[in-house]
């Protein structure tokens, strides 16, 4: 019998046959599988594809700028790596922000426009990474429904679910790491190619990995080395011999890999470190290194707290249900793995990946104000300050998803000689269901993902689209710390003038300079958290001088009440009063915005008592200084402005 199980298990070893003529029927089963699956998680995309997404607010507005930026570039002949339409006067240094996905899907963008293009994304993410691991899978686990199991895994894992949901499809689209495991697994371990060929690839895919997500690509390089340092251990275990047989074909290799990168990757490197408008210092300077981390608990319960909800649902911009924690990854995967590893322990690549699945789980428990963790050796050196280690969470997901199809291989290797087929697959598919089901009921009330019309204000598809040259728009909210909805207007409308803010790393506001009071005072008013900031002479003179540090020529404040809460701010008639009083004009009624089109040539501002700018901004008419009652509605904005004009 045991002479059974080890032929059994033998099987599971060997890589399938590659001369068979349907050598390419499981990869068609599998990604018709994952594609359905696709299209059933995002079925609501299908109505009104080109018009609504996840949401036009918070990161999905960042997003939708990045997918429109290399479309427009290509487009107008422009430096991809550089933009002027974002952060005026300075610009935005591109190379860090995923790139590929701009440039694969321009024709989309060019067709469609940006929403569809990020539909797009959302809807081939998930299939493309599960088919990709599904078939590194097959190298190891050929009978197809276990290698299924661990694509399923990864490709519809919470936190590639939730990366999509939130419109973070760097972190979303993982389908070119598998591939990677592939080459280096070739080059150290099966030895089946020339090393160079392997190298080359390797490279492409670093290159092309390194314009969709930086901060992947810096993860897997650094689990690299934690793979090297413990193969290498195991093999000086088993002789010196072995290291030199197993590293000879990898140093070859890795560099051919470094020089394909190096060459291809040496302009768009200089721009991210040297290039106009690249960042200085770490990317979130006002946040602490590393403290973004995972919770032990979140591993198997995976909760999200009310505030949380909140927070995420107002700067992330996903509208539907709570979605749990990006480290779920359930009890039942838990038991799985741990027993899969302590059952078949003669297994070394099950050792190899769940060492290095519980590094990553340990280390993406970041810094934070409890007991030591390891994270703090890492927090404080260059480049890997900027991790956010909540992230690391990529790495123990695709740990996971290797052991959980090859231990339901080794499940069904195990019982086929005593029980035959029929209970052997009984006993994988429980094995399965017992993985996967707990992770279908965390993300089972978001199913179908929940999306929103991105809401675009009349002004920007009618008036911005036929701007002359040169015009710097400072909308309103303005994007100067969270709500980032103009960005997205920017972007639907085809980029057609500077805007001032953005989103990302530069619109922090320790990298205001100059402008900083103006830009907190103008983050502020956009954003309804903390108390709202009064036209004193202060306040007025601060917003007035970054105006004109930023060279803004147009201010826009948008009047259409039926937008949602988070595109209106603090609301239109605070709104129009600040910029009125700021700029001594009274607004121009386009396309249903309020509009100050002679900024350059404003007059002096008008500073006004809180109490008289409440009376103007709250009471009918807006012509009495008497504070409004409770309950009192806005006044109309064309009366908000002439009041605060009649307070000089």
């Amino acid at each position: 019998m045991r002479s059974q199980l080890r032929a059994a298990e033998t099987e599971l070893d060997d890589p399938p046959n590659p001369g068979s003529d349907h050598r390419w029927l499981p990869y068609a089963v599998a990604g018709g599988v994952y594609s359905v699956l696709s299209l059933i998680i995002w079925w609501h995309v299908g109505a009104h594809p080109t018009t609504s997404t996840t949401c036009g607010c918070g990161d999905a507005a960042l997003t939708l700028w990045v997918i429109e930026w290399p479309a427009h570039a290509l487009a107008h002949g422009q430096n991809l790596f550089f933009s002027s339409q974002l952060f005026a006067p300075h610009g935005i240094n591109m190379a860090p922000n995923s790139l590929a996905l701009g440039v694969i899907f321009a024709p989309v963008t060019w067709i469609f426009g940006p929403v569809a293009s990020m539909n797009v994304i959302d809807l081939v993410s998930s299939p493309l990474s599960a088919l990709s691991m599904f078939w590194f899978l097959r190298r190891w686990v050929p009978w197809s429904p276990a290698a299924f199991a661990g694509g399923l895994f990864f490709g519809f894992s919470p936190f590639v679910m939730v990366s999509l949901a939130f419109a973070h499809p760097n972190f979303g689209l993982l389908a070119l790491l598998p591939p990677m495991m592939a080459c280096l697994d070739d080059l150290f371990v099966r030895h089946l190619h020339r090393p160079l060929r392997v190298g080359m690839v390797l490279g492409l895919l670093v290159v092309v990995e390194f314009f969709i997500s930086v901060e992947v690509l810096l993860l897997m390089a650094l689990f690299l080395v934690f793979t090297a340092a413990l193969v290498a251990i195991g093999s000086l275990l088993r002789g010196f011999h072995h290291v030199v047989a197993q590293t000879r074909d990898g140093v070859v290799g890795l560099c051919a890999a470094g020089g394909v990168a190096a060459v291809l990757l040496a302009y768009p490197l200089w721009s991210f470190f040297a290039g106009p408008a690249h960042l200085v210092g770490r990317a979130w300077p006002n946040s602490p290194s590393g403290t973004v981390g995972n919770t032990p608990s979140g591993f198997v319960t995976g909760n999200l707290s009310p505030a949380l909800v909140g927070i995420m649902r107002l700067f992330g911009g996903y509208q539907g249900p709570p979605l749990p924690l990006l480290s779920y990854v359930g009890l039942g995967v838990v038991a799985v793995i741990v027993g899969g590893v302590l059952i078949w322990r003669h297994d070394r690549r099950l050792w190899l990946f769940a060492i290095l699945g519980l590094v990553a789980a340990v280390l993406s428990l970041g810094v934070g104000q409890g007991p030591w963790t390891p994270w703090r050796l890492f927090a404080h050196l260059p480049v890997l300050n900027n991790v956010v280690p909540v992230n690391l969470t990529v790495i123990t997901d695709l740990c996971v998803a290797v052991m959980l199809g090859m231990v339901i291989g080794h499940v069904r290797g195990a019982v086929v000689p005593r029980l035959g087929k029929g209970r052997a697959l009984g006993a994988a598919a429980a094995t399965g269901a017992l993985a996967l089901v707990p992770v279908t009921v965390a993300l089972w009330p978001n199913l179908p993902i929940t999306i929103r019309p991105v809401v675009v204000p009349h002004w920007f598809t009618s008036v911005a689209t036929h701007l002359p040259p040169g015009q710097v728009v400072l909308p309103y909210p303005a994007a100067l710390g969270g709500i980032q909805s103009s960005m997205a207007w920017q972007a639907v409308a085809g980029l057609p003038f500077s805007m001032v803010g953005g989103g990302g790393p530069g619109v922090t506001v320790s990298r205001a300079g100059a402008e900083k009071p103006g830009f907190e005072i103008l983050a502020d008013a956009s954003l309804p958290l903390s108390p709202r900031p009064d036209p004193t002479t202060a306040n007025l003179r601060a917003v007035r001088s970054a105006m004109t540090g930023w060279g803004v020529t147009m201010v826009v404040v948008p009047d259409e009440p039926w937008m949602p809460t988070y595109n209106q701010g603090r609301g239109v008639p605070y709104a129009v009063g600040l910029f009125t009083a700021a700029l001594g004009q009274v607004p121009e009624h386009q396309a249903d915005a309020w509009v100050w089109s002679q900024v350059t040539a404003a007059g002096p501002s008008v500073a006004i008592s809180p109490a008289a700018f409440q009376a103007c901004i709250g009471a009918p008419g807006g012509a009495t200084v008497t504070p409004s009652p409770p309950g009192m509605h806005p006044a109309p904005p064309a009366a908000v402005a002439a009041c605060v004009l009649h307070q000089a």
